[in-house]
């Protein structure tokens, strides 16, 4: 992980940063406000304790919907069992 990523967080934890001011400068370091909120989990667990899925209920597909330049595509996962979830929609 970035150092500076580590050295926002360690002004965040130990001194009055307000947590928007440390989210946006988070953003800025890593790309935008989805790639911020995806590192924060791992920040703030010191990257001990992720894990990997195997795939056991999870549902994957590749999908295409119409954008406004053309056809779209993404691909998919999301929990088998079928209700409404939140989504992030992420650009290279």
């Amino acid at each position: 992980m970035d150092q500076q990523i580590i050295d926002l967080y360690d002004e965040y934890t130990h001194k009055p940063l307000p947590r928007r001011e440390f989210l946006d400068r988070l953003a800025k370091l890593t790309g935008g406000m989805a790639a911020a909120l995806t590192i924060l989990p791992l920040i703030e667990t010191g990257c001990t304790t992720t894990s990997k899925t195997t795939g056991d209920g999870l549902h994957e597909e590749r999908v295409t919907w119409p954008g406004v330049n053309g056809e779209m595509q993404g691909y998919l996962v999301r929990p088998a069992a079928k209700k409404k979830y939140a989504a992030v929609v992420s650009h290279p």
